[in-house]
């Protein structure tokens, strides 16, 4: 179902799918949309939801349940090359995070930054880059958000690697996330 040659191909034709805002501006309700400007790259991805009423713990928990093991297999690899640069790395976790989540835990190369009735903030900041992710409900969306400000040429060139994995990877996770969270309201 999440093999990576048939989500390609279903991404291919994302126009015709339930993503309506790629590439669109950070949402002005997301808690991240006044600094927005302070980072040159920023996207938005967005679908729909059965219903508003998701707290945030909900939303981690879906969002880091929510990657394909490909993804972890990506992870890996991109870790073996930064930290050749000397540069952070992800800590492995073992099974699925559970609840309570708190603003500073660590979630693999993910910490949670920020935690509000509507959204998770996650991050990091680093010598290369400093890179935020906004999880937020809103108007029964779900709409992740990236923002990635690169400080030298290693920032940019790992940037530049990322992205064309970066908006497969958005698009696979975003859909996993909203399909958990539909099956948990529906239980």
């Amino acid at each position: 179902k999440d093999r990576p040659l048939a989500v390609l191909l279903e991404w291919a034709k994302y126009p015709t799918r339930e993503v309506t805002a790629m590439f669109a501006e950070i949402p002005n309700t997301a808690a991240g949309h006044k600094e927005a400007a302070r980072y040159p790259y920023r996207d938005s991805h967005s679908r729909p939801l059965l219903h508003a009423a998701i707290d945030p713990q909900q939303l981690i928990a879906a969002f880091a349940a929510a990657p394909p093991p490909w993804v972890g297999t990506l992870m890996l690899a991109r870790d073996k090359l930064v930290a050749c640069a000397g540069l952070k790395t992800g800590s492995r976790i073992d099974g699925t995070p559970r609840p309570p989540f708190r603003i500073g835990q660590h979630l693999g190369v993910f910490r949670i930054i920020g935690l509000s009735p509507s959204e998770a903030i996650l991050g990091q900041e680093d010598r290369h880059l400093d890179f935020r992710i906004s999880l937020l409900v809103d108007q029964q969306r779900l709409t992740v958000s990236t923002l990635v400000r690169p400080h030298n040429v290693f920032g940019v060139l790992s940037l530049a690697c990322t992205l064309p994995f970066h908006h497969l990877i958005v698009f696979v996770t975003l859909r996993r996330i909203v399909r958990r969270l539909r099956q948990e309201s529906a239980s």
